[in-house]
């Protein structure tokens, strides 16, 4: 009835197989995101009769898959290089997805032209329609994060002590280093040196799930509450936002519900800005994703009182190497932006994390291949200590031990 589908949310539904839905590739042949969140699967088997491995009709133009709230998430995670293992097993029979459980990976494979496609060769490479570096869902919203996003950075910059006004008792922040990213053209040629933004001081709280496997250290990395939340963003270097400068910053936002004890659900916005800030006193200029979830302000309470109309109930930040707002407002320059620094190979003989380990030491610190190796080992492969002490050793090492 609908060939031409290509989301499905299939959350909730107490799902143990998923034999039930095995032929929804031959209903739905374009099938491009579904979500089967919350549900009870606990076998990664259980996703064959939706892939080549065991359908005649498998997904194969799926570039999203959701499987965050099935025991088979937790399963794989818990395993010796959990991530990259649960990764390889879904794209074993999704090679097509570039997202998996909200987080964006790389294509094994690219999907062919689509069954019920209109026969017109789609060559052009450019998005269908124009980027915007603002969307909001209506005015409201609209408003609601043009007030919230500058007042935020100000205090955030100013006045640190002064969010404790507007973060709900209950807030959670995480930190995330993403050192993937590679060093952007015009942190090639800025006399900040750029090429060796020490990272460490964000490392040591980061909650980079790719390189964090243990389910414990994964919880403990998680600020909960108001206490706890205020200490560990107190603790991160003094920044500069440039909130007067628009063009340098992107946002999203919208509108949603979520079960409350009252009534009817709360209704929450979601905020997602991109942009970037220089850090003191290094000077050093980094990009960042940061995501927040808000609450109207309760009356009475202190957001209220200080004249703000919502509370930050979830606080997640992401921080990674300058690579500009050409994204959104210049995408002529995307391949200047493109340009990168090389790493040295790393080589094989290492187990999968520990070669992303080395890896993302290797960016962070610019030793060689060899060094980088000698240094994990002489930690125990142990990222965190290692990244952390490095600072103090630095001097001590030979000058050849860097690229």
């Amino acid at each position: 009835m609908f060939p031409n589908l290509e989301t499905i949310n299939l959350a909730d539904n107490e799902f143990h197989s998923l034999k039930p839905i095995a032929d929804i590739g031959a209903h739905f042949p374009d099938l491009k995101n579904l979500s089967l969140m919350n549900n009870r699967i606990a076998d990664i088997r259980e996703l064959d009769c939706l892939s080549s491995i065991g359908s005649t009709v498998p997904l194969s133009r799926l570039s999203e898959i959701i499987l965050v709230g099935n025991p088979v998430c937790d399963v794989e995670l818990r395993q010796p290089n959990g991530a990259a293992n649960y990764l390889e097993k879904i794209q074993a029979r999704f090679p097509t997805i570039t997202m998996l459980d909200a987080s964006p990976v790389a294509p094994l494979s690219h999907p062919g032209p689509s069954n019920t496609s209109s026969g017109s060769s789609a060559t052009s490479k450019q998005m269908p329609f124009s980027a915007e570096h603002v969307f909001a869902e209506n005015q409201v919203i609209s408003d609601l994060a043009n007030a919230f996003v500058p007042g935020f950075f100000k205090l955030y910059d100013e006045n640190r002590a002064g969010l404790a006004e507007i973060y709900a008792p209950s807030v959670q922040f995480s930190l995330m280093v993403d050192s993937t990213q590679p060093t952007s053209t015009f942190a090639r040629s800025d006399s900040g040196s750029q090429r060796h933004v020490d990272l460490s001081t964000y490392i040591r709280t980061s909650r980079n799930m790719t390189l964090m496997t243990q389910h414990q250290k994964r919880i403990n990395s998680l600020a909960s509450g108001h206490a706890a939340v205020m200490r560990t963003i107190l603790q991160l270097p003094a920044t500069r936002h440039p909130v007067n400068e628009a063009q340098k910053f992107s946002f999203d936002a919208w509108e949603t519900h979520v079960p409350s004890t009252a009534s009817s659900p709360q209704a929450l916005a979601m905020v997602v800005v991109h942009g970037e800030f220089t850090e003191a006193p290094a000077q050093n200029v980094l990009s960042f994703d940061r995501t927040f979830v808000l609450a109207p302000a309760p009356p009475g309470s202190t957001a209220a009182t200080a004249g703000s109309p919502c509370i930050v109930v979830n606080d997640m930040l992401t921080i990674r190497r300058y690579n500009g707002s050409h994204s959104w407002s210049s995408p002529q320059d995307d391949a200047a932006a493109a340009a990168v620094i090389a790493p040295v190979s790393i080589g094989s003989g290492l187990a999968p994390e520990q070669q992303e380990m080395a890896r993302v030491l290797q960016e962070q610190t610019r030793l060689t291949a060899e060094w980088t190796i000698k240094y994990l080992e002489n930690y125990g492969w142990n990222y965190q200590l290692a990244i952390s002490e490095f600072a103090q050793v630095r001097g001590s090492l030979p000058p050849d031990a860097f690229q």
